[in-house]
């Protein structure tokens, strides 16, 4: 339990590789978030202030429009007055009453947010109902001779007035105007400047960011997989001391140090069979010289045998023969009982190790699933950006089709102010500002789209680098796949060992009852052999020392065995 435990907690403190990924997704997605945050965010500035601007430009040409009306205004009821009566005048001038009546109310909603210009522009509204109660009073009418000098003379004075009322509220309106376009235009220009300089740190980040994580987290990946790959390549060398540079504390890490436990084990095992094999050869020496003795002792006990009688000769060499054999197979078989015993819990503790290693094999081909996984949902989400920078260019042209519209809305505020002479010059400045205005921001869209398709470009070169190193990954999985089976074929042969050493063991049993049936028949022998012990005691001494020899011989080739089991346990 204490072991588990210690693994356990070495286990929370290794840094995973699925946290690597999950980290460096994290990473990227942060800096898309927040780099088109930051776009949006300083391209909303630059619609409102384009907005702003738009509007300015739009007030002053209705106003400029409502100036122009009163004018002509003035200007047909002054030929009224001294030309006399003319109908289509009189009725142009009653259009035109109308309708700059009519501008007049939709200006004065907006005006009534400004005091300085509602306190200027309510002028206006005296001129206009002066206009129309003169329309009432003089030009419904047909009038002629000497009413055509009592209505000029009475209509000039008033006519003189509201244009000296509209010129004065005319300069200073128009100075407002004009003070209000220049900190529109400016504020425009310092937003399109802030936003050039967000877009390109932001996609120089994009590009870097990603670049960087991505080349980092690679070069990690490789390193590991380069790792196990040096230390089994140097096991399939024969070198099993192999030492690794350096430390790692992921699955690589692990798996390194599965590997390096396994080649001490086998290192050690190797050293332990050829110091076995050094003592079975000494052992076999000194069996073969006992032997040796062995013969020359039987040599003597035949000599001697040969006196008795032939039954003496049968029942001794049978019950002398019985016992030995007895006595040899009964020890030779606990000791490869117990040497089987010894290589079951062997081929055991290798079993165990060939199922760890499976595992680990399964659960590094499980991390490298969601690799695959992680690294095919980064490149989806490397794609959702590609998507979301082709809705900024569709809101750029949304930009370009704003300019465009501004352009015309100049060109026509150029051909009115050309239409109105002279009185239209200051407008015709105005007009000529803001079709340059619309054309730097043409300009400027033009330049953002190109940075938008070098930005797609990269994005799209990035999934390209996803998609190579998701292929990668496909490669170090099957590897890590065959490299499961290749274990999970040990797991099966050691399983196949272990149960081919049980059945031997099974086997050891049931000799060891055949022995002592043997044992029961020997000692009916023995009962035998007791009425020709008589007869024996000539060749006792004989006999003695020949199954000493005997004994050594017997404990020498059981210490061959017990070497020879060990070797064979250890292969």
């Amino acid at each position: 339990m204490v072991q588990r435990k210690g693994k356990d907690r070495k286990k929370t403190k290794d840094r995973k590789l699925i946290y690597k990924l999950y980290s460096l997704t994290a990473v990227i997605l942060l800096v898309c978030v927040l780099s088109g945050g930051f776009i949006y965010y300083y391209s909303q500035d630059v619609s409102e202030q384009s907005l702003l601007l738009e509007e300015s430009a739009s007030f002053q040409q209705d106003y400029t429009q409502l100036v122009n009306g009163l004018k002509q205004i003035s200007l047909l009821k002054y030929q009224l007055a001294t030309a006399g009566y003319n109908e289509d005048q009189i009725d142009r001038v009653e259009e035109l009453l109308q309708e700059t009546s009519v501008m007049y109310d939709n200006l004065r909603t907006d005006v009534s947010v400004n005091q300085n210009v509602a306190h200027y522009f309510h002028f206006l509204e005296g001129v206009i109902q002066s206009y129309e109660g003169t329309y009432e009073e003089y030009f419904t009418s047909i009038y002629v001779g000497d009413e055509v000098e009592r209505i000029r003379n009475r209509i000039t004075p008033i006519i003189t007035r509201n244009e000296e009322s509209i010129n004065t509220v005319d300069e200073r309106i128009q100075a407002y105007l004009e003070d209000q376009r220049e900190h529109a235009s400016t504020s425009l220009q310092s937003s399109i400047a802030i936003t050039e300089v967000v877009t390109m740190v932001a996609l120089i980040t994009l590009i870097i960011v990603p670049l960087i994580s991505l080349l980092w987290f690679a070069r990690n990946l490789s390193s590991g997989v380069k790792r196990v790959m040096n230390r089994i390549m140097a096991y399939k060398d024969g070198q099993f001391d192999y030492v690794q540079q350096g430390t790692r504390s992921d699955e690589f890490g692990q798996i390194d140090m599965r590997l390096e436990e396994m080649g001490t084990t086998l290192f050690s095992i190797l050293q332990k069979n050829d110091q076995i094999s050094d003592d079975v050869l000494a052992v076999a020496k000194t069996t073969s010289k006992r032997s040796t003795d062995q013969l020359e002792g039987m040599k003597e006990i035949q000599s001697t045998m040969d006196a008795f009688i032939n039954e003496m000769e049968r029942q001794t060499d049978f019950t002398g023969t019985i016992s030995a054999t007895t006595e040899e197979v009964s020890a030779s078989s606990e000791e490869i009982q117990s040497s089987i015993e010894y290589m079951n819990g062997q081929m055991k503790n290798l079993e165990g190790v060939s199922h760890e290693g499976l595992h680990l094999m399964k659960d590094l081909q499980g991390s490298m699933n969601e690799l695959n996984q992680e690294t095919g949902s980064t490149a989806e989400r490397v794609k959702m950006m590609q998507d979301q920078l082709n809705h900024i260019t569709s809101f750029l042209k949304g930009i370009d089709d704003i300019a465009d519209q501004t352009n015309l809305l100049a060109i026509n505020a150029s051909i009115e102010a050309a239409k109105a002479g002279k009185e239209g010059r200051s407008f015709a400045v105005v007009a000529n500002e803001i079709r340059k205005l619309s054309q730097g921001t043409n300009t400027f869209s033009e330049q953002t789209k190109k940075v938008l398709v070098n930005l797609q470009n990269e994005a799209r070169e990035v999934v390209n680098a996803f998609q190579a190193f998701q292929h990668k990954s496909v490669e170090v999985q099957d590897k890590t796949t065959s490299s499961a089976k290749l274990f999970e074929k040990i797991s099966t042969d050691n399983s196949k060992y272990v149960q081919e050493h049980q059945d031997i063991n099974e086997s050891i049993m049931q000799i060891n009852q055949a022995i002592e049936e043997v044992v029961s028949s020997v000692t009916e022998l023995v009962d035998g052999a007791n009425v020709l012990q008589e007869k024996s005691g000539s060749v006792k001494q004989i006999v003695s020392e020949q199954t000493d020899r005997q004994r050594e011989l017997s404990d020498e080739v059981l210490t061959l065995e017990d070497m020879a089991e060990k070797l064979r346990g250890q292969d």
